[in-house]
């Protein structure tokens, strides 16, 4: 794990409820805009949705047409991407890359009512700020096994916060993606929810 500087280890512990059921569970909802260097939107008029859902050590997600795109299950540490409706078994080297080098920067935001500290997340290529809420946590631990990249050192580096907006701008092909909440919703999710065949709720 990459060390953080002391003043973002202490925004992270600042920022941390404490206690026992202060970890979310829930669905978390985003809009995604693209743009070019000019700022231009590109792809979509309007910027299309998708739907996060995670609870104890499982996670899925949903494309903009509420199809199942990605599945972990933590109790057999399966990670599942979907292709044309099929279930496809990730192997634990997907994760295997460069980690990204994170710097805590000084600054916060308010998003959906939750204050949000900031990382930037640096690798060749790219640079994302990750404005990340304490107050929507879960348990890191629970995902050190997730095969989907970046996942677990990003938690690692949130003390498990969540990210409700991330910025990357990606110079190999001068774009810039935009990647922000405009829902979160605790649920009281159980592990049926956690299956290829459950609906988003």
């Amino acid at each position: 794990m990459t060390k953080l500087p002391l003043l973002c280890a202490l925004l992270l512990l600042a920022g941390t409820p404490a206690g026992p059921g202060a970890e979310f569970s829930g669905c978390i909802e985003y809009e995604t805009e693209y743009q070019n260097m000019a700022g231009e939107t590109l792809f979509y008029a309007v910027k299309p949705k998708s739907w996060f859902y995670i609870q104890g050590n499982c996670l899925k997600s949903y494309d903009r047409k509420k199809q199942l795109e990605e599945l972990y299950l933590g109790d057999t540490k399966e990670l599942y991407r979907f292709e044309k409706g099929q279930a496809v078994l990730v192997p634990d080297t997907a994760r295997a890359r460069p980690a990204a080098a994170p710097t805590c920067l000084p600054i916060t935001a308010t998003i959906l009512g939750y204050q949000c500290q900031v990382l930037r997340l640096t690798r060749a290529g790219s640079a994302t700020l990750v404005f990340y809420a304490p107050g929507v946590r879960v348990n890191a631990l629970a995902f050190r096994q997730c095969a989907l990249p970046g996942w677990y050192e990003l938690l690692q580096a949130t003390d498990g916060a969540l990210p409700l907006r991330i910025i990357t701008v990606d110079t190999e092909h001068d774009i810039t993606v935009t990647r922000e909440a405009i829902e979160v919703r605790p649920l009281p999710l159980v592990a049926a929810d956690f299956t290829i065949t459950a609906p988003a709720r």
